[in-house]
């Protein structure tokens, strides 16, 4: 609206405390699923890598000497032959028509938390031997995991609510504990022995505490998002978006935990050993 009665200024993006204005204080930090305890979820793993980026870590694996020019070839074929069976170029796929649907993948994060400052993604062992006394101070380091969940709408019991399948589906980053990743080798290594891949069937997750965010996990049958090609895509398109939000926890700098630590000053100050210590004493 920024015309000759206003002049220069803008005033369109501008909001009051009126009631059409509320809906603005909602957050956007991503909402990740979090099971309630009694609950029976059945869902699916839907992380993909892009299948030229798998075909190169196939062929890097296989030939580690392998020249760049080489393997660089080797992702473009793959790009080519999806393209081939998409019956488009490849400048025209999609990024959700590039995924490599055979191996599921998981995100792993080395993170520390400590009370006054939350979770925290660890710098342990990249910023020096000074910057690694910072770190310890932030007490134990811990290894997380992270993927992208299809959760279908069920019962309460996880049976599928047929009514609701087109349009009431979500898709949500999920993350978890290495035991919870334990016990996803084992339903994969079950589901391998029975001829079956765990990136094409779908998962039933019965929550068993709310608060530790434990699961009973078992196969829950061919996945439901793969029987239908429009489906799948519209699964897969959403996900992808997701992709870069797979990082549940702060990152800061050394420099900048120090202050949050207190210590201030920049990493490389002329901090003794014997300072670090009398610190680590009292952490």
């Amino acid at each position: 609206m920024s015309d000759d009665v206003f002049g220069d200024y803008d005033f369109d993006d501008d909001v009051g405390l009126e009631a059409e204005d509320k809906k603005h204080a909602a957050t956007d930090r991503q909402e990740w699923f979090k099971g309630e305890k009694g609950n029976t979820y059945r869902a699916a793993l839907i992380y993909f890598h892009p299948i030229d980026i798998a075909a190169m870590r196939a062929a890097k694996k296989k030939n580690p000497e392998i020249e760049r020019e080489a393997l660089l070839e080797v992702g473009q074929k793959a790009l080519a032959k999806r393209a081939e069976e998409r019956e488009k170029a490849v400048d025209q796929l999609g990024e959700h028509e590039k995924l490599d649907l055979r191996r599921i993948q998981f995100r792993k994060i080395m993170a520390h938390y400590k009370e006054g400052v939350g979770y925290v993604v660890s710098r342990m062992g990249k910023d020096g031997k000074d910057a690694d006394k910072v770190w310890a101070m932030m007490g134990d380091l811990k290894k997380y995991f992270t993927t992208i969940l299809l959760i279908y709408p069920t019962t309460r019991e996880g049976e599928i609510d047929k009514s609701r399948l087109s349009q009431g589906w979500v898709v949500k980053p999920w993350r978890f504990s290495g035991k919870v990743y334990g016990r996803l080798h084992q339903v994969a290594a079950g589901l391998k022995s029975n001829e079956l891949a765990i990136a094409t069937q779908d998962l039933s997750l019965k929550c068993t505490n709310t608060d530790f965010q434990n699961f009973e996990i078992d196969g829950a049958g061919r996945g439901v998002w793969l029987k239908s090609d429009k489906f799948r895509d519209k699964v897969l398109e959403a996900a992808v978006k997701l992709y870069k939000e797979l990082n549940p926890f702060r990152e800061l700098s050394t420099a900048d935990l120090k202050m949050k630590l207190g210590l201030g000053g920049e990493v490389g100050d002329d901090v003794s050993e014997d300072d670090f210590d009398d610190i680590l004493e009292n952490v």
